[in-house]
């Protein structure tokens, strides 16, 4: 029991945690509506874990968001949502989105009780709490929605399974209605943002323009003014103050718009409103600033960018009249009432398709529900059947449609054996056409690249490598060619004939594979007793001794059809740029030394059968 009630706690502190960091990363939408995730959360906690549980979660997360600054006062009408719409889901039961039409209908109930009592409160202001209020119920509804769907949908996935410790009976007709009721909301709600993004840009597009008109008019004065009356402009005149005011009077005219023009200390020095109230009230340093265009933004009196901080926002643009700073303030309010009046037909629109979607659903879902649950039954474990092979039977229904459906979903299953067994075969043959297609080019690869004799890379593959590693620009290092020729094989065939050659050359590739092992040195055959080899070394003397080493290792005894026989090879070296810096000029000069080697072991050789 304890056990239980800490993985409980646990929990809580977990959903409290992901419902206070949607609440801090709620996505701005626009004038103060932001797309939220928290409620979808706190309601769906009341058909996962109960009435309690839910209710708890919505109090502890309103506290903390108003006491941490994160959210305004409205985040404590959670706790009115979960206590309305979590008691009839406990009592009655049903769904969320049902429940939350009743919410919706006792909160309009609320604010037309307070409007008709509290009139002049809401005077000068009622499109704008018209909108709230619709606003609220649209994303409750769509909240509940949302909720219903994951409590409903997320238990058939394996991973989350776990995580639902009750899971409801899904009914066909339960999606069918839920798709309806998505499918007719979404798209409204995705028209209603583009719209109001539409004349949200357009609002800014204005400013934009009243900016540049303002910018215009000072550029064409200051023009106009001859050096005399920038001297008096500098200096403070009267006279050339009055003239800007006219001109500043001009471009206002009986609109809302306000210019001030700072000092050099920042202070007023003419205001086209002659109160100097605004300038006190417009504290750039707290509160919010949206940027809209270069020199022009938005301010709003708070960070939380609510409604109500929209309405008493202002756009300020920001520029310049010789010395002297200057900038145009436009309150914003008008624009968001408009905006909210606009604004408001949509929602209530929504509103009304979301209930003709919920009474059409719920007839959708109890009409489709019973008739299909025959229907289910007798076409349970069809891809099993299909998968088996086994003859599919239907037996017919009393329903005409459902009849036909079953019929032709017969002919199709039987037709998809077929099909199946066509495909799997044609399928089988195509795999073992594929194997055998990389099987012959893996053959043809090795036929091309390695000696069939002694299975070392050939002479294409040493051209290869070698043209490689000179074309590359960013490694060019110095390097060695190594040629190298064994003395007297041809005594050796001559001897012990060509089969014994050839087991020569297999157990003297062997041996060079066996040297290769951890040296920076590459073996390849050429051609007959000739081999040669990329060493990867720097300096005479590292190659030098390798080869030495090398030659130490050829002259082991090989043993050949029961005869010892001791290889001695002659071998030439080329380094790259020294001897060449293309692979025909460092094979040739490795050749040239190989041959001068050979011919002296000959003379030596001879020399001593002589003595």
């Amino acid at each position: 029991m304890r056990n239980v009630m800490s993985k409980k706690i646990v929990l809580f502190i977990f959903i409290l945690t992901v419902s206070v960091i949607a609440q801090i990363y709620a996505v701005p939408l626009i004038f103060g509506v932001a797309l939220c995730f928290a409620p979808v959360l706190y309601l769906a906690a009341i058909r996962l874990f109960g009435f309690r549980f839910a209710l708890l979660l919505a109090i502890c997360m309103s506290l903390l968001t108003h006491f941490l600054h994160i959210g305004n006062s409205f985040v404590f009408i959670s706790i009115l949502e979960v206590l309305i719409i979590g008691g009839l889901y406990t009592k009655i039961g049903k769904d969320l989105f049902t429940w939350s039409f009743a919410y919706s209908i006792i909160l309009f109930i609320i604010y037309f009780i307070m409007e008709f009592l509290f009139p002049e409160v809401l005077e000068g202001i009622k499109s704008l709490t018209n909108f709230m209020i619709l606003q609220v119920i649209t994303a409750t509804l769509f909240s509940a929605l949302v909720a219903d769907m994951l409590c409903d949908y997320l238990p058939l996935i394996s991973k989350f399974k776990s995580w639902f410790p009750t899971q409801n009976q899904l009914y066909f007709g339960q999606v069918i209605s839920h798709i309806l009721i998505f499918s007719a909301v979404f798209p409204l709600l995705i028209i209603i943002l583009v719209n109001a993004r539409a004349i949200e840009n357009d609002m800014y597009q204005e400013y934009h323009l009243q900016y540049q008109q303002l910018e215009e008019r000072l550029q064409r004065k200051i023009a106009e003014m001859d050096s005399t009356d920038i001297q008096n402009y500098e200096l403070d005149a009267a006279l050339e103050k009055a003239r800007i005011k006219s001109i500043l009077d001009e471009f206002i005219g009986t609109s809302n718009k306000r210019v001030l023009v700072m000092d050099q200390g920042d202070q007023v020095w003419l205001d086209t409103n002659n109160e100097n109230k605004l300038s006190a009230s417009l504290d750039m340093e707290v509160g919010f600033v949206k940027e809209i265009h270069s020199n022009g933004f938005i301010w709003l009196p708070s960070n939380h960018q609510t409604l109500s901080d929209w309405y008493n926002g202002y756009y300020i643009g920001d520029t310049a009249f010789l010395n002297k700073r200057t900038w145009l303030i436009i309150p914003i309010r008008s624009s968001v009432i408009a905006l909210a009046t606009n604004l408001i037909d949509y929602l209530l629109f929504v509103l009304l398709v979301l209930f003709i979607a919920l009474v059409f659903g719920m007839l959708v879902n109890r009409i489709l529900t019973n008739s299909l649950s025959h229907l289910t039954q007798m076409t349970s474990d069809l891809p099993g059947k299909m998968k088996r092979q086994e003859t599919f039977y239907w037996k017919d229904t009393a329903i005409d449609e459902f009849s036909k459906l079953g019929q032709n979903i017969e002919k199709v299953a039987n037709q998809l054996q077929a099909m199946f067994a066509d495909a799997k075969k044609k399928n089988d043959l195509l795999t073992a056409r594929t194997n055998q297609l990389k099987e012959s080019e893996s053959k043809l690869y090795r036929l091309a690249h390695f000696d069939t004799l002694t299975d070392l890379p050939n002479r294409y593959s040493f051209h290869i490598d070698l043209t490689e590693r000179l074309e590359e620009q960013e490694n060019l290092d110095r390097f060695a060619i190594v040629f190298i020729d064994l003395d007297k094989f041809k005594q050796v065939n001559d001897t012990l004939g060509h089969s014994g050659g050839d087991l020569l050359l297999k157990l003297f590739a062997k041996r060079l594979k066996r040297f290769e092992r951890g040296e920076p040195i590459t073996f390849y055959r050429l051609a007959g007793d000739e081999f040669v080899a990329i060493v990867n070394l720097t300096t005479e003397n590292e190659v030098q001794w390798l080869c030495n080493q090398l030659l130490e290792a050829i002259k082991q005894p090989l043993m050949i059809n029961k005869t010892e026989i001791t290889l001695i090879a002659s071998i030439g070296i080329s380094f790259y740029p020294d001897n060449g810096k293309t692979s025909d000029a460092l094979l040739h000069h490795a050749d040239s030394l190989m041959y001068e080697e050979k011919k002296r072991h000959h003379e030596l050789t001879y020399g001593e059968e002589n003595d």
